[in-house]
């Protein structure tokens, strides 16, 4: 298994820990656990590779699917344990989105794509997911609260975009650099509840 799939397969356990979760905190069924942990992890990937007329990923890979079902399992019964109160939702889904930021860029460049499209596709692979999933759940998405979720994804994806592309520095220092860069913005923000000062509205 080469790095690549190592951490592709640790956002999908990652995104699909975060999409069980909340299934948990919903009260769902095992299927609604399964159903949900899917959707987070496979949904932004879907969304980038038909984005990019690239082959659906899960399609061709059904490892994928199998470890979001895995990760919906072992939620569902260690889940008990959990405060309702703890971050533990959005720990799991800071890693996966900080994971998908960089893996969705560098699918982007890998295919040919300019810096800007990499950057967008790493955000769409790291986002579409967890708003899927919140919609289905009828709860406010994270990136559309006054969370900073969208620019670490940004951040990360750029980065990593512009330090492999236009930098040409290692491979594996972009990845690295990248999912880092976009873990520890987030991290920061859940730690110390930061945000992005909202618009004052219209009178």
């Amino acid at each position: 298994m080469t790095l690549l799939q190592f951490l592709d397969f640790a956002g999908t356990a990652a995104f699909a820990t975060s999409g069980a979760l909340l299934a948990a905190r919903n009260r769902l069924d095992i299927i609604g656990f399964i159903f949900i942990a899917n959707i987070t992890g496979i949904g932004g990937g879907t969304l980038r590779d038909l984005l990019l007329d690239a082959p659906v990923f899960w399609l061709a890979e059904w490892h994928y699917v199998t470890t979001c079902t895995v990760a919906a399992v072992i939620t569902y019964f260690a889940s008990r344990s959990i405060n309702r109160g703890s971050k533990a939702l959005l720990w799991a889904d800071a890693v996966g989105m900080a994971l998908f930021s960089v893996l969705g860029a560098q699918k982007a460049t890998a295919l040919g794509m300019s810096v800007p499209v990499a950057a967008i596709m790493g955000m769409f692979s790291a986002c579409v997911g967890g708003i899927i999933r919140d919609v289905i759940l009828n709860e406010v998405p994270i990136v559309f609260q006054r969370e900073v979720y969208i620019t670490a994804s940004l951040v990360g994806a750029l980065g990593y975009a512009v330090s492999a592309t236009l930098l040409g520095l290692p491979p594996l220092f972009c990845i690295l650099a990248g999912c880092a860069t976009a873990f520890v913005i987030r991290a920061l923000a859940i730690a110390f509840k930061l945000s992005i000062p909202a618009h004052k509205g219209i009178e």
